[in-house]
């Protein structure tokens, strides 16, 4: 007996998402990247802080305490850290779409601070 695929015709099409444990929620607020040598986009996503030294020397007194308020040294590797939160690669094709996502959420955003700043207008 052949196998027969049947046509089903539907109105809806639902998508199960999963959510692996190692996911996390980060912060970022940076990005860096680039095009690969096969035409798709590199991206970087980072959270930009001070640097945390790497070591401090505090003074001790006559009495063997150490002064913790006050440093004689500090070493700093670098003005800036940029921890790398996530790394993705994408096709032109993802990349046009996400960036269409982002537009329209930014635009969501941009209508509801525009909304409370009109309100904050009419209530003085």
């Amino acid at each position: 007996m052949a196998n027969r695929k049947k046509t089903v015709k539907k109105n809806e099409f639902k998508v199960k998402y999963v959510i692996p444990e190692h996911v996390r929620d980060v912060y970022i607020n940076g990005a860096y990247g680039g095009v690969t040598p096969r035409s798709e986009i590199s991206l970087h996503m980072y959270c930009e802080r001070g640097p945390i030294p790497t070591s401090v020397t505090h003074p001790v007194d006559n009495k063997g305490q150490i002064l913790l308020d006050k440093e004689i040294s500090r070493e700093v590797g670098g003005d800036a850290v940029r921890l790398i939160q996530a790394s993705v690669i994408m096709d032109v094709t993802t990349a046009v779409a996400l960036r269409d996502w982002l537009d329209g959420r930014i635009k969501i955003i941009e209508e509801f601070k525009l909304k409370e700043a009109n309100k904050k207008k009419e209530g003085q």
